[in-house]
């Protein structure tokens, strides 16, 4: 992890502007106060991308922007939905260095946000590599987009200091230990989050919703068991984890 940090300290060090994307089901939380402190410090220009507005309340995201906007310049998107990322680009020259004829662009923030997607899209081609798993993208590499703007794709990083949640990329669930008390949190932190998809997504009656044992439900309809019958915790927990990473939950829980 910590020659991942320095990679990005490396990364914003040779970049103008910084892109810091951030999931729009936690807009607040999937910002990094460290790579924000960090990019200030070194005086370079930081644009917040909300990306994945497809998967939280449009009402709700543009509230969010709104705030962010009011100190840091600020665009929702999605990528997958190929919705606001034109934008991107202007956004981006508008916050070029007046004596640079192409600005150096460098693409930050918590793992499994989407920023290969988000470099994809601008880039206008399959640029980098996309896979739904936090830590997909082990490298740096610049990416030309034009005459004017040239991106660098850099691994999805937590911050030293900076304690991760599952809405923050967490990692890879099938390496996770005891993972099932914070996903139990998680899970119930998302149920009762305005506009979620839990109980339409699981299947869950109104009262399997209200038990406050949501894992041990969707364990039970999955038929995830182990031997005497009983739920397999670790596995419910990890599938959970899945379907946030692949965008299967939509929520709001900042």
């Amino acid at each position: 992890m910590g020659s991942l940090w320095n990679r990005m300290m490396h990364a914003i060090k040779t970049s103008d502007v910084v892109l810091e994307v951030v999931d729009a089901r936690a807009p607040f939380s999937t910002r990094s106060e460290k790579l924000e402190k960090l990019i200030f410090q070194m005086d370079k220009k930081l644009i917040i991308i909300i990306n994945k507005s497809d998967l939280a309340d449009e009402a709700l995201v543009e509230a969010a922007h709104n705030e962010i906007m009011k100190t840091i310049p600020c665009i929702y998107v999605s990528a997958r939905e190929k919705e606001g990322i034109t934008h991107i680009k202007k956004m981006i020259n508008m916050n070029r260095p007046k004596d640079k004829k192409q600005v150096r662009v460098s693409v930050a923030g918590y793992p499994n946000t989407g920023k290969s997607s988000i470099i994809n899209y601008i880039s206008g081609r399959h640029a980098a590599g996309v896979a739904p798993v936090p830590g997909h993208t082990r490298g740096e590499q610049w990416i030309k987009v034009n005459a004017s703007i040239m991106l660098l794709d850099t691994p999805g990083v937590v911050p030293f200091g900076e304690n991760i949640e599952i809405t923050q990329g967490f990692g890879r669930p099938e390496k996770m230990k005891n993972i099932e008390d914070s996903t139990e949190e998680f899970i119930n932190s998302v149920a009762s989050s305005k506009y979620n998809n839990i109980q339409e997504l699981y299947k869950l009656t109104d009262e399997e919703l209200a038990s406050g044992d949501i894992l041990t439900v969707i364990a039970k309809k999955r038929g995830f068991l182990i031997k005497g019958g009983k739920v397999d915790i670790k596995r419910v927990a990890q599938q959970v984890i899945i379907d946030w990473n692949t965008g299967k939950i939509k929520a709001y829980v900042d």
